[in-house]
């Protein structure tokens, strides 16, 4: 490790050499340490603004010293914490993947969590002391704790008990501020609030305190694939609407939610299939009579394959979308995660996205291999401590979110990488028949074309203010600017 910081040092002036000296030499990563790629690759390839310097601290002493240096310095920085985004800067990317810590409070009900780890460690650890506990978590395990917790973040467990960062599940955060200050984030209330669902740029978080609960309190989960013709679109979409109308009369029970997109043939060699076939990825922590009943209307269309399972933990659940990770790198990327109340799902709408899609697949290989379209249904609720509790107000009877995606082929031209991001800046006039400046969009995957102000609403102002306050001068960037 020596040697790394020994030739960042030969390479390295000004600034970034009185940097490294400040660190132990463990703590630097150079660009051509072996560690240098797996810290900073970016899920969306034109994210990568391939720093100079990587610096990944073991302590929060050693972090807090860093971030006050930066403080007085010129340098472009940012912090990531393996999150959606991936933050990159040209300067300096301080890595937090040294803080994984776990620790499990099974009397005072709580769990923390390092910032800088994934949720595929927490499943792994969760699963060793306590398999019948559980918090509010990501569903992809590849994903970091830190990044997808800030921006909201989406679980399984979300239409009974809000999002991640929602004050009935996120009890504490751990912070360093942009001048290097350290404390625990609940004894600065409105900077505690401002961070739930804005991604970052308030505070560097080191760990999270979550509350902790027994599920599923019946035993096992059932959950898992359900996989029909594509061309069964039609079918599924009323099969949809009939819990959405369900859910509309109140009779739609919390611990049922679903995945719904599309798999291309190619990746379903092991079941022979010659088409591409849509996934209805069930869940149901009532159990399995609960499940096959509430999606039978799935099991019953014509050439359904049943993958579903009856003895599932929420970590085998999880376990199923593993593979995302591998994505991580591949390509430039654009999302628009559209979020949706009952009243504005339809089969119109569910049909119109699959058209969306499919008209991607007439653009070139470099665009048409690079499309995503994901309906995660009945995955949230209204805040439990109220709209005004959390920093991102989402519209009242948000259920469901729209996720769409579209990108190009790293290398790829300006003009494919445009025509790219344009596809998904136009789907909601497409699909919803409205222009994304009036659409609703949760904040796990902002892209520079969505209205930060619309975002927030009626909090954005606050917001701006308690960015004032606590990095006037926007040192640890973020979608929230200063005034």
């Amino acid at each position: 490790m020596g040697d790394a910081s020994d030739l960042a040092q030969q390479v390295l002036s000004g600034d970034l050499l009185e940097l490294v000296q400040l660190v132990d030499p463990s703590e630097v990563i150079a660009a051509t340490h072996a560690d240098y790629i797996s810290n900073t690759q970016a899920w969306s390839t034109s994210r990568d603004k391939k720093p100079r310097l990587v610096l990944r601290p073991k302590s929060v002493a050693s972090l807090s010293g860093i971030v006050a240096f930066l403080s007085k310095r010129d340098l472009d920085y940012k912090v990531r914490s393996q999150g959606f985004g991936s933050a990159s800067a040209t300067d300096v990317l301080i890595s937090l993947s040294a803080f994984d810590d776990f620790e499990f409070n099974k009397e005072e009900e709580h769990v923390i969590l390092g910032a800088g780890g994934n949720w595929a460690g927490y499943y792994d650890r969760m699963d060793a002391v306590a398999p019948d506990w559980t918090i509010v978590c990501a569903r992809t395990p590849s994903i970091g704790i830190g990044g997808s917790t800030l921006c909201s973040g989406f679980s399984w467990l979300s239409s009974e008990y809000g999002c991640v960062s929602d004050p009935a599940n996120l009890l504490d955060a751990r912070v360093v501020t942009a001048d290097g200050r350290v404390f625990w984030a609940s004894t600065d209330p409105d900077l505690f609030w401002a961070m739930r669902g804005t991604e970052s740029g308030f505070a560097i978080v080191t760990h999270f305190k979550f509350r902790a609960r027994r599920y599923p309190e019946n035993g096992k989960l059932w959950a898992g694939p359900i996989l029909i013709p594509r061309n069964k679109v039609s079918e599924a979409a009323k099969g949809v609407m009939s819990m959405v109308e369900k859910d509309r009369r109140g009779e739609m029970s919390p611990k049922a939610a679903i995945f719904l997109y599309v798999m291309k043939a190619e990746l379903l060699h092991f079941i022979g299939a010659t088409m591409d076939m849509l996934v209805i990825h069930a869940f149901d922590g009532r159990g399995e009579k609960e499940g096959r009943e509430e999606f039978k209307w799935a099991l019953d269309i014509d050439g359904a394959v049943d993958q579903t399972r009856g003895d599932m933990t929420i970590h085998q659940v999880a376990q199923l979308q593993e593979h995302i990770g591998n994505l991580r790198g591949t390509a430039e990327c654009y999302w628009s995660p559209m979020a949706l109340t009952n009243e504005e799902m339809s089969e119109s709408v569910i049909l119109k996205s699959f058209e969306w899609w499919m008209s991607l697949q007439q653009e070139p290989n470099s665009i048409a291999d690079n499309d995503w379209l994901l309906f995660e249904l009945f995955s949230c609720r209204d805040n439990l401590n109220g709209r005004h509790s959390s920093a991102w107000p989402r519209p009242v009877g948000y259920k469901h979110m729209l996720l769409v995606g579209a990108g190009c082929a790293t290398g790829s031209t300006e003009e494919l990488s445009n025509k790219a991001k344009q596809h998904v800046i136009d789907a909601s006039m497409r699909i919803l028949g409205k222009p994304l400046s009036e659409t609703a969009v949760a904040p796990n995957a902002i892209e520079e074309f969505h209205s930060i102000e619309k975002i927030y609403g009626e909090h954005y102002a606050k917001l701006r203010e308690v960015k004032t306050r606590v990095d006037p001068g926007n040192r640890l960037q973020g979608w929230i600017k200063p005034y």
